[in-house]
Formats: C-alpha cells, sequence, structure tokens
C-alpha cells in the first residue's frame, strides 16, 4: 500500500500539461485530468466524455472530469491538452480504504490525525458539549431523506440574541475535508475559549453556529458504497444541495438531468437538508455564513447565479481579503480571493440566499488541495487545514 501511495505521490508531484500530440502517460481505469476548453464546442465534447464532473459547475473557466482510457484517446485524437490530476482515482479510493480500515488502536491518537465517519462525528459534538456545557449545546436541525439526524452546535458566551456566524461542511458527500474542518473549527472555539484572548472575545459577542455534515445520507453512502458520491440520496440519483437553494434556482450551472452531478431538484428547498440548514439561518440573528467546500483554495463571494456586482462587494471583498491573509499567515498557502460568478456561474447556491435572502455575509471557502488527488486528501492534511479554516472565521468574526 505504501509503495502505491509513493507511486501516486511522485506522479502528482510532477505532473504537467501534456501536449495534445503526446500519449497519456496513464494506465487506469479511471483518470482525473483538467482541461481548460478552448470554444464551447470542446468543452461540449469534454463534458460528453466525462464518466464524472469534478468542478463545481459545468460552465467555468477549467474543467476537472473524470475520463475512462477511451475518453483519454479521444482528447488525444482531437488535440485536447490535459492535466493529470490523478492517474488511478480509484487506487487513491482503495488506499484511503485500506487505511480506515485498520484497527483503531494503530491510528493516530490525535481525533483530527484520520477521517472520521458519519457517526463518529455526530458523537463529537456531544463530547464538546460535555466539556463545556456552559459553553456550548448541540441542537437537531432536521432529518435528512433517509432520517438521519442533522445537527449543529452553538457555541457562545453571549446571549440568545447574539448576532450569529454559520459555519457548514459536508453540503457536497465526497468532500470530507469539509466535514472534518467544520468539526475541528468547533473543538478549537471549545477549547481555546478560556486560553486564547481573541476567542473569548468573539464569542463573547457572536454565537457560532457549525453543523458539520448537512449530507449525512450522501456522507455515509460515499464511506460505504461510492467514495466519489456529492449529492444527497434522493431516489436512485440524488440531488445537488448547493444548487437547491432558493435564489437563482434553475440558472446556469444547474441540471434539469436527475444523472448530472449538478442536478437542482424539481423546486427550490426540495430537500429536507437544505430546509434544514435554510431554517437555522433565518431562525438566528445571522451576520456571516461559511459554506466550506473542497476543492481548490479559494474564497468566493457572491452572486454565483449572476454577472451583476453584489450591493456590498467592497465589504464582501475586504473580509474576504482579511480572511485570505489570515490563512497565508498560518501554513503560507494561497486561497485565491474572488465573487464566485468569476469562477463559475451557479444558480441555487447556499452562498447567495445566505446573502440574497438572509442579508448575512456569505463566503464559499473551497478548501485544500489545489488540485492533486482532489478529494481524496492525505490524512496528515487535515490539521493544516483545519489550521487555516480557523483562521478565516476567526478573521471574519473580528471584523464584523
Amino acid at each position: 500500500m505504501w509503495g502505491l501511495v509513493a507511486l501516486v505521490s511522485l506522479g502528482l508531484s510532477t505532473m504537467l500539461l501534456r501536449p495534445p500530440h503526446e500519449p497519456p502517460a496513464v494506465s487506469a481505469v479511471r483518470a482525473a485530468v483538467r482541461i481548460e476548453p478552448r470554444s464551447e464546442a470542446e468543452r461540449q465534447q469534454v463534458l460528453a466524455l466525462a464518466v464524472d464532473l469534478w468542478s463545481d459547475s459545468d460552465r467555468g473557466p477549467r474543467l476537472d472530469v473524470v475520463l475512462e482510457p477511451s475518453g483519454l484517446d479521444a482528447l488525444t485524437a482531437a488535440g485536447i491538452a490535459y492535466e493529470v490530476l490523478s492517474p488511478d482515482i480509484d487506487a487513491d479510493a482503495a488506499a484511503e480504504r485500506a487505511r480506515l480500515e485498520q484497527a483503531e488502536a494503530a491510528r493516530p491518537g490525535n481525533w483530527f490525525a484520520e477521517y472520521r465517519d458519519y457517526e463518529t462525528v455526530d458523537a463529537h459534538l456531544d463530547t464538546l458539549v460535555a466539556r463545556r456545557p456552559d459553553l456550548a449545546r448541540v441542537e437537531t436541525l432536521g432529518t435528512s431523506v433517509m432520517g438521519r439526524r442533522i445537527r449543529a452546535l452553538r457555541i457562545s458566551a453571549a446571549g440568545a440574541e447574539a448576532p450569529a456566524i454559520v459555519v457548514n461542511g459536508g453540503q457536497h458527500a465526497r468532500e470530507w475535508i469539509s466535514v472534518m474542518v467544520s468539526t475541528c473549527v468547533a473543538d478549537r472555539l471549545v477549547t481555546d475559549y478560556d486560553a486564547d484572548p481573541r476567542v473569548h472575545a468573539v464569542l463573547d459577542r457572536h454565537a457560532v453556529w457549525v453543523a458539520p455534515v448537512i449530507n449525512p445520507d450522501g456522507y455515509v453512502f460515499s464511506w460505504e458504497s461510492d467514495r466519489y458520491w456529492r449529492k444527497n440520496r434522493r431516489g436512485s440519483y440524488g440531488v445537488d444541495l448547493n444548487r437547491n437553494w432558493s435564489v437563482g434556482f434553475g440558472g446556469r450551472g444547474s441540471s434539469s438531468n436527475r444523472r448530472s452531478q449538478i442536478f437542482r431538484g424539481p423546486h427550490a428547498f426540495s430537500e429536507p437538508e437544505t430546509q434544514a440548514l435554510r431554517d437555522l439561518l433565518m431562525r438566528e440573528p445571522s451576520v456571516a455564513h461559511i459554506d466550506f467546500h473542497s476543492f481548490g483554495q479559494l474564497i468566493l463571494y457572491p452572486w454565483s447565479h449572476t454577472k451583476k456586482v453584489a450591493p456590498d462587494r467592497d465589504k464582501l471583498a475586504a473580509l474576504g481579503d482579511a480572511m485570505a491573509s489570515a490563512i497565508y499567515d498560518v501554513h503560507r498557502q494561497p486561497y485565491r480571493l474572488m465573487p464566485a460568478q468569476d469562477l463559475y456561474m451557479a444558480g441555487g447556491t447556499a452562498l447567495d440566499w445566505s446573502y440574497g435572502e438572509r442579508g448575512a455575509m456569505g463566503f464559499t471557502i473551497e478548501l485544500r488541495p489545489k488540485g492533486g488527488s482532489g478529494f481524496v486528501l492525505p490524512p496528515d492534511q487535515i490539521v493544516p487545514t483545519c489550521d487555516e479554516a480557523y483562521a478565516a472565521v476567526l478573521a471574519l468574526a473580528e471584523r464584523l
């Protein structure tokens, strides 16, 4: 297994944009590649060949897609250049599964040194409440399509009317790092309150709500059956929860095709998972919202469904810049800041709804990595990615 991991690492560290005349050095059943289409016709050709879409939209300036060997051959024959992100996504998932199946005693002692399944993450929220019942309480926001609890932790030393900062992860099932980072942010806020004056000041003024797993059914399915599952588990097809919000619903960057990775559902808020997060944002005096995703190392602010300029663009950009600077100061990792529309158009996102309907300063933060193996991020990246996300949350809270 370690030989395989080393081989994949070597391949990722040397990946290059391959000229179209050079045959692909990929022997995998399924490979993830990045393509910058030169025309709409070329974009449609790539999408027709793809067996999975890893980009958050099919309309961005680049496409991250999964192809079988025949698809790679077709790209080469058509003269379409591509960059290899992962030469074998199934080998990546298999290596991860083998590691996770080790006995618990063989794993590192730090809770955040490894990925955790839904039940373990959910139980950890209760652990944090038990640790500081004066500071934290857990609440069930609703239940999923399959009846699993969607829970959030309220962390605050302020009263019930304290302005709320809502943080969530796990809208997209395969983005495991977003679940771990959200849980880690909650853990650190509870742990650091007495020791860190910055945290003390933030929690004396604000209530931070953290909902680590908005899509529990999809998350469980990604652990048990399909590591690269994105949507919820509605029927046999699933709905992309981050296209199911009402602002811009049905617009570009979403799909009415049930088989699409960006299937928006029959109508806005058709899914109990989006209803649960919506109701929290509506009920609480929400002033800010961070929706954690992966991957790309980006900080995005409204709008994503329209090319219009957000009324609070300057404020959003200033807050985003503060978060990007705080992130960079931790591990010197750049996170690019931009309005979401500059990356891709997407209708029905949580980002646009929390800002457009609730008036909260809304952000989507795409976590590590920039590319590489994409959703299968090595576990030694959990803590540094949490360092960055935690810095961003504190920077946002201090500047609101």
